[in-house]
């Protein structure tokens, strides 16, 4: 069993000012890898304005790896450019995930736009077109809990089963943020999950159907983080476990990834 301590390339630490200077990715990698972290999430945007060649360049360097390269698609959407930019982007993004070594490749942009059982089917259709390109590579996909379209563990477990090679990145600041019982939605997306997003809310609020929350620091929020990482160290789960940053500074940055490595041991 091996937990492997990582962080995604957003919120503070994007697109690279820390402490008030514009860092070059190697040098944010390298920021990055002196607080004890092993993986970097590296997102399209990142390869688009600096290049896969400086990227790898900045992990080669730095000793940080990319467990996770992510894949911006609408995989609902039935206007035709939306359609061919998802179309265009996963050949693309399959051959930089492989150029850069990352054994994950992530797709985001469904979720948060559709809701409803049709759109959930249309999406489990399109994801799985997408999961065929999959085929003779050394590469996982994944999905998250996310939107309205997809933020139930009872529901992610139901697209896996569907199209078998699927996998799934929980995001248990997600499962805050839409009410769910985040111990029983590990649990349940457990077997299927190759990848996890690790993310604490302060708080979360639901007023007139419309639902927001706070994000806080990881250890000082109500996502029960701790139990959860127990649970995967009880079930010798082996995997990336990638923090989240959101609104904190760089002492909440730093703090948070303190916690995680203590949480991991």
């Amino acid at each position: 069993m091996t937990l492997t301590s990582g962080i995604m390339w957003m919120g503070k630490i994007w697109p690279g000012t820390w402490n008030g200077e514009e860092l070059a990715p190697a040098e944010l990698f390298g920021v990055l890898k002196g607080m004890g972290l092993e993986t970097i999430d590296i997102f399209a945007r990142a390869a688009d304005e600096h290049g896969v060649d400086t990227l790898k360049a900045a992990l080669d360097d730095s000793g940080l790896r990319c467990a996770c390269y992510y894949i911006p698609a609408d995989l609902v959407t039935e206007e035709p450019e939306k359609a061919q930019l998802a179309d265009e982007a996963f050949p693309r993004g399959i051959e930089v995930a492989q150029q850069l070594g990352a054994p994950v490749v992530f797709t985001h942009g469904s979720q948060h736009a559709h809701s409803g059982e049709e759109n959930l089917q249309r999406y489990i259709d399109r994801l799985g077109e997408k999961l065929a390109l999959f085929a003779g590579t050394d590469l996982t996909l994944v999905i998250e809990n996310a939107g309205f379209l997809l933020h139930e563990a009872d529901k992610m477990v139901r697209v896996c089963e569907a199209l078998g090679d699927l996998r799934l990145c929980p995001d248990t600041g997600n499962f805050t943020l839409w009410g769910q019982d985040e111990i029983d939605a590990i649990n349940q997306c457990l077997p299927w999950t190759a990848h996890f997003h690790i993310k604490d809310y302060a708080e979360r609020w639901e007023t007139d159907g419309k639902i927001g929350g706070k994000e806080a620091v990881l250890g000082e929020g109500i996502t029960p983080v701790a139990e959860i990482i127990q649970i995967l160290m009880d079930a010798d789960w082996s995997g990336t476990l990638a923090w989240e940053p959101g609104p904190q500074d760089e002492a909440g940055v730093e703090a948070s990834v303190a916690e995680l490595l203590r949480l991991i041991g």
